[in-house]
């Protein structure tokens, strides 16, 4: 009997096994009202525009988890997707659930169909097992067997000195998805990623005699910008583990499965079993920097080198002259602040072109940030252009280091249409006298004219006399201001702050039509912190998510601007981490602009 039985199964089933199969599963087909089962729909080859059916008289309470394996057998490779969802049982009776679709190989396929039984309370015996497999599910999927970890390469440093922060996941398990829900706000600090590999590679790692499967989720350089105890938040994702859990005996005499001989082999069932995770937070301790700090310093950490040229040194008025400073080293180089430049007054300047590169790594930061200031002499003369010192703290040497400044003297010669007011030349129009510079004495008697119109007690001459002052007046105020611009740089950085976001919107969209998704990322973010920090005047070390929600909110900003803003920040960073739920490339970037635009409208 079970040897007819055996062969009329495999008579069945081999002609299917060399075909697609698209195929319905449940993990349980008997349950209880409030009961939770997982319904799996699994392709065997590649596949698009899944479909799912709809689950009358259940909750969803998850899904699609979608999920994809890929195998290499003599050469020969095979692929296999599952959509996998929780559903959980609300009202007692019979019910199936239809057939999902998919396209596979340029037809679409469906599904089976799939019949569950909902008893009330659990009265029947297959209700009365499911918490048993429930539970039998929460013993093998937990947090022993399964977690996250964030670990320091040390936790003790300077304020500004680079520490390393690693996210790693730790498994026992098979499984079959994963993905981030949460990233770290690192409130307090100023990071670099770490290149990885998109897909995760695990190595072996034993832990007090366990060995763990475990892979680097995300590595950050992290720069803390004051002193204090600073604490990182956690990092929450989720995973489905696929575990394999005993078929359930029925009491069906007919079941073939209830047969010992069958069951040795199909005894068994896959279940995949949803799981979340989250890191436990990390606590640093950061360091004031020494006393005795020289007067050029202005905060910068780590081993720099300054390069200063001027591309010529003879030149003719209103010629633009280009100086050009190079810092390299090891540190936060995109905070690295130039040296005071002296300019001569009669120099016409303008806002250095500035850009940056930055390589981070195990070891820390390296890159150079370059500055390329464009001046215009409009007079005629010698002139000195003097660059102050650049302090910076070694961290190798524990002492502050200081590079001397240099001078750069100019020579200017006169331009040609050009009126200068040098103190040791004269170029102005000559001077031309028309008609005879003596005239002939009159000798007869003059005629005095009476009681004609006098220019001098007149009221445009009154006018013609208030000018000039009001002139005067108005020059000054206007000196004044911009004295008290140049002096206030918050301000003047507040006020410049869309134009510089436009600058970096439009760099970011170069980078976008040129399809690099990871300097893209990193320009959007760039630009949306650095145009929030200048038109808020906020600080770097204050510069959290939370602070901008509350320095937004004290500028009368709408909640729906707020959380668009918060809200795209996290786009990006989901970006790099969770491709499969994150908003495209073009949807950030269209965010962005609409974001910044509506902030510079709304802050007063």
């Amino acid at each position: 009997m079970h040897i007819g039985f055996i062969c009329a199964f495999l008579c069945f089933a081999l002609p299917s096994w060399s075909q697609v199969r698209f195929i319905a599963s449940a993990s349980n087909h008997s349950v209880s009202v409030g009961d939770q089962v997982q319904i799996t729909f699994q392709l065997e080859g590649a596949g698009k525009g899944f479909q799912a059916p709809s689950f009358s008289g259940f909750n969803v309470l998850m899904g699609p988890s979608q999920s994809s394996q890929m195998k290499i057998m003599n050469g020969a490779v095979s692929q296999t997707i599952s959509y996998t969802y929780l559903i959980q049982a609300t009202t007692p009776g019979t019910f199936k659930i239809g057939a999902a679709s998919i396209e596979s190989e340029g037809k679409r396929i469906q599904s089976n169909e799939l019949t569950l039984v909902v008893a009330k309370g659990g009265n029947n015996q297959t209700a009365q097992s499911s918490p048993q497999k429930s539970s039998s599910s929460e013993e093998i999927v937990n947090s022993k067997n399964v977690f996250f970890k964030a670990s320091l390469d040390k936790a003790n440093v300077y304020r500004g000195e680079p520490l390393v922060i690693s996210y790693r996941l730790y498994t026992r398990l098979t499984l079959v998805n994963f993905s981030l829900s949460k990233m770290p706000s690192l409130e307090g600090f100023f990071s670099y990623d770490i290149d990885t590999k998109k897909q995760l590679e695990f190595r072996v790692e034993n832990i007090e005699g366990v060995q763990y499967k475990v892979a680097d989720i995300k590595k950050i350089v992290l720069f803390p910008q004051r002193s204090g105890t600073l604490t990182l938040d956690p990092m929450e994702g989720e995973v489905v583990a696929r575990i394999q859990a005993k078929r359930q005996q029925s009491n069906d005499p007919r079941d073939p499965f209830n047969d010992p001989f069958f069951r040795q082999f199909f005894g068994n069932t896959v279940q995949d079993v949803p799981f979340k995770l989250r890191s436990e937070p990390v606590k640093i301790n950061v360091r004031d920097l020494p006393a005795g700090a020289p007067a050029s310093f202005n905060g910068t950490v780590g081993k720099f080198t300054v390069n200063v040229e001027l591309d010529k040194k003879e030149t003719k008025t209103n010629d633009a002259v280009t100086l050009k400073m190079k810092i390299n080293g090891k540190g936060n180089i995109k905070l690295v602040d130039p040296p005071k430049i002296d300019f001569p007054p009669d120099f016409e300047t303008y806002d250095p072109k500035v850009t940056s590169s930055a390589k981070a790594s195990n070891a820390g930061v390296n890159g150079s940030k370059s500055f390329e200031y464009l001046m215009i002499p409009r007079n005629a003369g010698e002139y000195k252009i003097a660059i102050g010192d650049f302090a910076f703290f070694d961290l190798d040497k524990k002492q502050y280091e200081v590079i001397p400044g240099s001078e750069f003297i100019l020579k200017v010669a006169k331009g040609e249409g050009t009126i200068t007011t040098s103190v040791n030349s004269v170029s102005k129009n000559d001077i031309q006298v028309l008609g005879n510079d003596i005239r002939f004495i009159k000798t007869n008697a003059p005629i005095f004219a009476t009681g004609l119109y006098s220019f001098y007690t007149s009221v445009p001459f009154y006018i013609m006399l208030a000018v000039p002052l009001v002139l005067f007046i108005i020059l000054l105020f206007y000196k004044r201001r911009n004295a008290e611009l140049q002096n206030d740089q918050n301000l003047l950085k507040s006020r410049k702050a869309n134009q510089v976001a436009r600058k970096r919107l439009r760099i970011a969209k170069k980078l976008l039509d040129e399809n690099k998704t990871e300097a893209f990322l990193d320009e959007m973010s760039l630009t949306l912190w650095g145009f929030i920090r200048d038109r808020l005047q906020i600080p770097v070390s204050e510069l959290s998510k939370e602070n901008i929600a509350t320095a937004l909110s004290a500028k009368d900003v709408s909640v729906e601007s707020i959380n668009l803003f918060i809200e795209t920040l996290d786009s990006c960073e989901m970006a790099r981490y969770a491709k499969g739920i994150a908003p495209s490339n073009k949807e950030i970037y269209e965010k962005g602009i609409k974001v910044i635009s509506k902030l510079e409208e709304e802050i007063k």
